[in-house]
């Protein structure tokens, strides 16, 4: 169940909020002093978040989680200071939608819904990359071929093959070099030797070589990914 946390000093417009947004895990609080708590101990996948509050500027709170560093979670302003001052603000402060109040529940569900769909989808986006009938899904360690009739075989690697496959499909067709691959692969380690990447990508050219990518060795430049037809 996806977590909201409504920021909101009015109780009917909390109320209201908690009865309309049933079907998420909805938390609540009447200050920022009380948001920034919950956000210390939590992960909300959205917040709704007032203007005036007692404590504090809404959008001052809201350019301060855009300022910061790391996730910034979506923020969905809902206020009754709808002049165009106060829009424009929030906008430029990271707003994903501005509500105003009083709203209408239904507007407020399918507003809330749309978004959290469209973040979803982002966000499944960019997890999952596509090159050539490979499918790599980043969050799980995950490569798949995809054959023409949506069958899907499982490619079997080790950490450092995913991410030696990783480091290459960002680019296909670019060159990348022995020492670059070793610094984005392996890192720091002093221990591993140029000669421990050409040991990898043979490993990875054999897992993958029912696949239509191919890496290609150029000759004292390094390997890149091709693409047959």
């Amino acid at each position: 169940m996806q977590k909201l946390l409504l920021v909101e000093d009015n109780e009917v417009m909390r109320v209201l909020a908690a009865n309309t947004l049933k079907e998420f895990s909805l938390s609540m609080a009447s200050t920022l002093k009380e948001a920034q708590s919950l956000m210390q101990n939590n992960t909300f996948d959205l917040i709704l978040l007032d203007i005036g509050l007692p404590d504090g500027d809404g959008l001052a709170f809201l350019n301060q989680l855009s300022s910061s560093s790391g996730t910034q979670t979506p923020v969905i302003i809902i206020s009754g200071k709808t002049d165009i001052a106060n829009k424009v603000t929030a906008f430029s402060f990271g707003a994903e939608d501005f509500i105003s109040k009083p709203f209408d529940p239904i507007e407020l569900k399918a507003r809330v819904a749309a978004k959290l769909k469209k973040l979803e989808q982002a966000k499944s986006n960019s997890d999952t990359m596509r090159v050539g009938d490979l499918v790599i899904t980043v969050s799980k360690q995950k490569v798949v071929i995809q054959g023409s009739n949506a069958e899907q075989l499982p490619v079997d690697l080790t950490t450092l093959e995913f991410k030696l496959l990783l480091a290459l499909a960002k680019h296909p067709e670019r060159v990348y070099s022995r020492e670059y691959l070793l610094a984005e692969v392996w890192g720091n380690d002093l221990s591993v030797t140029l000669r421990s990447v050409d040991t990898h990508v043979a490993h990875l050219r054999k897992k993958i070589h029912k696949s239509k990518v191919k890496i290609d060795t150029v000759i004292r430049s390094g390997y890149r990914l091709l693409i047959n037809p």
